[in-house]
């Protein structure tokens, strides 16, 4: 079978980054291992391809310890994997400009006024909810100029409205950065939004861009992650009885419990786990800024925060009062069938894995078939069926996502 032509000659598994980074520090296996807090056995198996680390909190000690990023591990930024992709990430240039130009106060005259703007903005939320990052990238960089100039010379509700769309416009910027492997400018985008959430000093919009900060942080910085969530959340307390400023409270809630289960403090887990569910059982199936916050949602988040526990024999349970459908944004519904695949990959149930992937990739492909998580676990049920007796589900799987 032919490589597709957008696929790297050389797309090295995290284990033999792993073993690279290793052997350039001179750092033995047993002392890597013991630095990691992880057996030598298992690391020895995913620096040969017979296992992967399918826990971020194990990723995060390895690099630690190797002194590198997990980017460094598991990030392929500017390289293009599928005709979509390549062209989402032909328009971070553009994206990476006009974020220059907004931090510097650029001076150019607006072409739109804010009914329009507000308009295009609108038009990003169904594109972000599908991932189509190859749609998105190229309508951020006159936006993102656009509305700058009217946050800085408009007046009265005018300028008001026009920092509401600025942190709707750098939030979705930040994710759209984040999941192209660009996670330096996504930082850059996600500070632009506390910019115009400071100026605007409104509560939910305040804590959406808080929110927005957290999920551009890298994965090592877990535990500053979590405090700051919680503390955040704090901030949103005096203003729960206004719905949307609960919603984002419910969500800062979430990823703090995901941030603790990742540091393994399962009892702090529970606790904001508990506490998001109190707000979703007055806030309902909310729908404020695309957060997608409530009852679903939260179930998604379980089924999350239970595979990087470690606890992929759990999942079914969780799910099992689930219905995917409630969530209005196929992206997120992504995310929830790709740890379900994960989970059950942990659990060793490989052929309901693959069938979850591939759900995952029918609802947002862009998102899925460049998820190095995804990516990973495929690599390793592919490993474990042998390639010839894999069958053709997963083969196809595993080509579309970029492991032969």
């Amino acid at each position: 079978m032919a490589r597709d032509s957008y696929l790297p000659d050389d797309r090295p598994i995290v284990g033999e980054r792993i073993r690279t980074w290793r052997r350039y520090r001179g750092i033995p296996l047993k002392t890597l291992a013991g630095l990691a807090g992880i057996s030598v056995g298992l690391l020895s198996e995913v620096e040969n391809g017979k296992r992967i680390l399918d826990r971020r909190s194990q990723l995060t000690a390895v690099a630690s310890a190797l002194q590198v990023s997990t980017a460094d591990l598991t990030d392929q930024p500017g390289t293009p994997l599928f005709p979509e992709h390549a062209a989402a990430l032909a328009t971070v240039p553009a994206v990476r400009s006009a974020l220059v130009m907004l931090a510097l106060g650029d001076e150019s005259t607006p072409g739109r006024g804010i009914d329009e703007l507000r308009a295009a903005t609108d038009a990003l939320g169904p594109l972000r909810a599908a991932a189509r990052y190859d749609r998105i990238g190229p309508v951020l960089p006159e936006l993102l100029r656009d509305l700058g100039v009217l946050c800085r010379t408009g007046t009265g509700p005018e300028r008001a409205e026009a920092l509401r769309q600025m942190v709707r416009v750098t939030y979705c910027t930040t994710y759209t950065l984040k999941y192209l492997g660009q996670r330096d400018l996504a930082m850059t985008a996600a500070e632009a939004c506390g910019r115009a959430a400071g100026e605007l000093d409104e509560p939910a919009w305040t804590g959406l861009a808080d929110f927005t900060r957290l999920h551009s942080l890298p994965p090592e910085t877990k535990t500053l992650t979590g405090r700051m969530a919680a503390e955040a959340a704090t901030r949103l307390q005096p203003h729960l009885a206004d719905l949307d400023a609960a919603q984002v409270y419910g969500m800062l809630h979430l990823s703090a419990a995901f941030a603790a289960a990742v540091t393994e403090r399962p009892g702090e887990t529970r606790t904001h786990l508990a506490e998001a569910d109190a707000v979703a059982s007055r806030t309902g199936e909310g729908g404020f800024a695309g957060l997608c916050f409530g009852p679903t949602n939260i179930g998604f988040w379980r089924v999350a925060i239970a595979v990087e526990m470690g606890e992929g024999g759990r999942v079914d349970e969780i799910a099992r009062d689930i219905t995917p459908d409630a969530v209005d944004s196929a992206s997120r519904r992504a995310s929830f069938w790709s740890d379900l695949g994960r989970g059950y990959a942990q659990d060793r149930r490989d052929e309901r894995a693959v069938q979850a992937f591939c759900v995952a990739e029918r609802l947002a492909p862009q998102r899925i078939r460049a998820s190095t998580t995804v990516r990973e676990t495929v690599g390793d049920i592919l490993r474990r069926a042998r390639r010839e007796a894999g069958g053709r589900e997963l083969r196809a799987l595993a080509r579309r996502v970029g492991v032969v």
